[in-house]
């Protein structure tokens, strides 16, 4: 598991979150997603918005790999451009463990090669429900829409607020930008407890340490 820890020294083990890196690790022979479930491709906005997905799935899900990237080894946590968590049976058993009173999709699907062929069956779309509240704005670094004050156009910098994170989930959508997913200590340590590597996140820091 690549991590950067850059926060580690500021925040007690209890309050420490990871921001996940969806795009993965620069490995050509890893493989990489970047189209949907065929036949709902036009869906895929709503496991990047955290809503239900379960209404449009179909059964028999199949998802291809990549026509431009050759990859074909498989990781926990597929690396993609979609902005979903396309993850193997441990990852979402580690997942469940941690998250189980969480309002989490767990929809499986067919792995398929780059000939069209079934390659795996061992992935699950993993789609936490909603966001939470956990960033603090005027530490952030962020990107407001001139016309509209209140609207966030990016996220450079998630900086957290301690106040926010007293009750947060060992996973999450942020509030404000429900295409970032972060996982909490105790999910991490889960995950590097079944030794599920090539798995790349960022700590966050908290406002109150920076």
């Amino acid at each position: 598991m690549s991590r950067n820890t850059r926060g580690s020294k500021a925040a007690p083990d209890a309050l420490r979150f990871f921001k996940l890196d969806l795009l993965g690790e620069a490995d050509e022979d890893l493989c990489f997603l970047d189209s949907f479930v065929e036949g709902i491709e036009y869906e895929s906005w709503r496991t990047g918005m955290g809503e239900r997905l379960t209404p449009v799935y179909p059964k028999g899900a199949r998802v291809p790999m990549s026509k431009k990237y050759p990859g074909i080894q498989l990781t926990p946590l597929l690396a993609n451009s979609l902005s979903t968590l396309f993850g193997s049976t441990e990852f979402k058993a580690a997942v469940e463990k941690h998250c189980g009173k969480q309002d989490i999709e767990y929809l499986p699907f067919t792995l398929y090669d780059h000939r069209k062929r079934p390659y795996s069956q061992d992935y699950f779309i993993i789609n936490p429900i909603g966001t939470f509240d956990c960033l603090d704005f005027k530490a952030s670094d962020i990107a407001w829409d001139d016309e509209k004050p209140d609207e966030i156009l990016d996220i450079e910098e998630h900086v957290l607020d301690r106040k926010k994170m007293k009750d947060a989930p060992q996973l999450f959508r942020v509030a404000r930008d429900p295409h970032t997913y972060v996982m909490g200590l105790e999910l991490i340590r889960e995950l590097k407890k079944r030794d599920l590597s090539d798995i790349v996140v960022e700590e966050l820091e908290f406002s109150d340490s920076k």
